[in-house]
C-alpha cells in the first residue's frame, strides 16, 4: 500500500470518524425508537379505550370489532419488537423491521376504519374525538419516521397523509413523542379542554 501523506491520513481519520459515528447515531435512533414504541403501546390501548367509552352507545357493532382488529396489531407489534431486538440476524431483522412498519401501518388504518364507521356529522362530540385521533395518528405517523429505514424491497405500507371522519379529511402531522409522558400530556389536554376529563390517561 503506498504511504500517505500527513493531509491524506488526516482527512482518512476524519472520513472514517464521522461514519462511526453517523452508524452510532442511526443505531442509537433506532434502539430509541423500539424502546419508545413498546412504552407507548399500553398508553395508546388505553386511549383507544377512552374514546370508545367515551362514544358507549354511538359505537355501531363494525365498529367494536374493529377495535379488537385494533388492538390485535397493537399486541403483535409489541410481540414483534421483542422478537427484533432478541434477534441477531441480519435478514430475520429486515424482515422484522417490515413486519414493524407494517403494524404500524395496520393499527393506523384499523382506526381509521373505526372512523369511518362512526355517525357522528353534527354531533358536537365529534371534536374531541377529531382531537384525539389527531394525536394517535401524529404518534404512528412519527414513530414510522422515527424507525431505522428498512431495505427497499422489505418496506410495509405507506402511512396515508390524512384520515378521514365524518365526510371530511384530516390531515394527520407526524410527532415524535420520546415518551409516554409527551403523549399523555397531549391526549390529556385534549379531554380536559372538551370537557372530559374522566377518559385522561392516569
Amino acid at each position: 500500500m503506498a504511504n500517505l501523506s500527513r493531509r491524506q491520513f488526516s482527512k482518512l481519520a476524519s472520513a472514517t470518524l464521522l461514519g462511526l459515528a453517523t452508524s452510532a447515531s442511526i443505531s442509537l435512533t433506532g434502539c430509541s425508537a423500539f424502546a419508545n414504541i413498546s412504552a407507548w403501546i399500553p398508553v395508546a390501548t388505553t386511549a383507544i379505550d377512552g374514546i370508545v367509552s367515551l362514544l358507549g352507545a354511538l359505537v355501531p357493532p363494525p365498529a367494536a370489532a374493529i377495535i379488537s382488529a385494533v388492538k390485535a396489531a397493537l399486541a403483535d407489534l409489541g410481540a414483534t419488537i421483542a422478537q427484533y431486538n432478541a434477534d441477531t440476524n441480519p435478514a430475520d431483522k429486515a424482515t422484522l423491521l417490515s413486519k414493524i412498519r407494517t403494524l404500524l401501518n395496520d393499527v393506523a388504518s384499523n382506526f381509521q376504519n373505526f372512523l369511518v364507521q362512526l355517525n357522528l356529522a353534527g354531533n358536537p362530540i365529534i371534536t374531541i374525538v377529531i382531537g384525539l385521533a389527531n394525536i394517535i395518528f401524529a404518534a404512528i405517523a412519527g414513530f414510522l419516521n422515527q424507525l431505522p429505514p428498512a431495505p427497499a424491497a422489505a418496506k410495509g405500507t405507506t402511512l396515508s397523509s390524512t384520515y378521514h371522519i365524518a365526510g371530511a379529511n384530516h390531515q394527520i402531522v407526524p410527532k415524535l413523542y420520546k415518551s409516554v409522558g409527551e403523549f399523555k400530556k397531549d391526549f390529556n389536554a385534549v379531554c380536559v379542554a372538551d370537557g372530559h376529563p374522566e377518559i385522561a390517561i392516569k
